[in-house]
């Protein structure tokens, strides 16, 4: 969709078009979440969770795949005596209790065989390792919205955390230390705590203006991000801006956060958390 615009290839389903994760990187014109997966038959995807902890949903056009998926947190009983997770969880050494001590207390995975037409939907921080049954070409978004862009907060931060440990074991204390924590961050992850405030800024912006301006139908045709928030209807508009005052009141009051050179961001955190506050009150009016 993104090399040929001009043509409706497929529609977002509407319990998905809530996203903010693809709403944000349409924006900045760089990338975006939005993928096609074309895999033959055998083909496979090792145990992984999903970018930024996100939610994904996954279509499949043609072809059969099957899906082994374990609710949040089953994966710490499917860590090595290392700490690290398997690649594949079908694999036999994984009841090896000298390999993986935990094994045995986690739950069965649940098992979905995906057919030709149906669309698979991932919570958040569910791992999963799909097997491609056959030929098979599928569509898949990542996305975040306000049900679970704290959870994307919560990730980041735990993600700085372990960098941190990291760099402490091998680099003597510096002045710039956590600044090349934040950069390290960004290059494992995608992001780091500027962008996270980027993009809790575009998110909060882009609903402020519904709720003050509305949408006519010329800016609906220009973007299309604004106009599938505007469908979403007010409410939906100002549930968004709660979810997002909350993270960015965390990400503010974060001491990591602020650290960082803050002066080159414009709104400054505090400005954009009041009026993100006053657009919601007057809405409530």
């Amino acid at each position: 969709s993104r090399a040929f615009p001009e043509q409706d290839v497929y529609t977002t389903p509407v319990y998905f078009s809530s996203d903010w994760l693809n709403e944000y990187w349409d924006a900045v014109a760089v990338d975006d979440y939005r993928f096609v997966y074309m895999g033959p038959k055998g083909s496979w995807t090792p145990f992984h969770a999903d970018v930024f902890r996100s939610y994904s949903w996954s279509a499949n056009v043609c072809g059969r795949k099957r899906w082994l998926l374990y609710p949040a947190g089953q994966e710490e009983f499917l860590k090595d005596c290392h700490g690290n997770l398997p690649f594949d969880v079908t694999a036999p050494e994984l009841r090896d209790e000298r390999i993986y001590p935990r094994y045995g207390r986690s739950q069965p995975p649940l098992e979905i065989i995906q057919e030709s037409g149906e669309v698979v939907f991932v919570p958040s921080g569910w791992h999963h390792q799909v097997h491609n049954l056959e030929d098979t070409v599928s569509i898949n978004h990542n996305w975040v919205n306000g049900c679970n862009v704290a959870l994307m907060w919560s990730f980041l931060q735990d993600e700085l955390a372990a960098v941190q440990r990291e760099i402490g074991r091998w680099k003597d204390p510096a002045d710039d230390r956590h600044l090349q924590c934040q950069l390290i961050m960004k290059s494992c992850t995608g992001i780091d705590y500027k962008e996270f405030y980027h993009f809790l800024q575009v998110v909060a912006e882009n609903r402020i203006s519904i709720l003050e301006k509305g949408l006519d139908e010329e800016s609906s045709a220009r973007n299309r991000s604004r106009a599938a928030i505007s469908a979403l209807g007010m409410l939906h508009a100002v549930f968004d801006l709660k979810r997002t005052g909350k993270v960015l009141s965390s990400l503010s009051a974060n001491e990591d956060f602020r650290r960082l050179e803050l002066a080159s961001l414009s709104p400054s955190p505090e400005a954009l958390l009041h009026r993100l506050e006053a657009a919601v009150d007057t809405a409530l009016l």
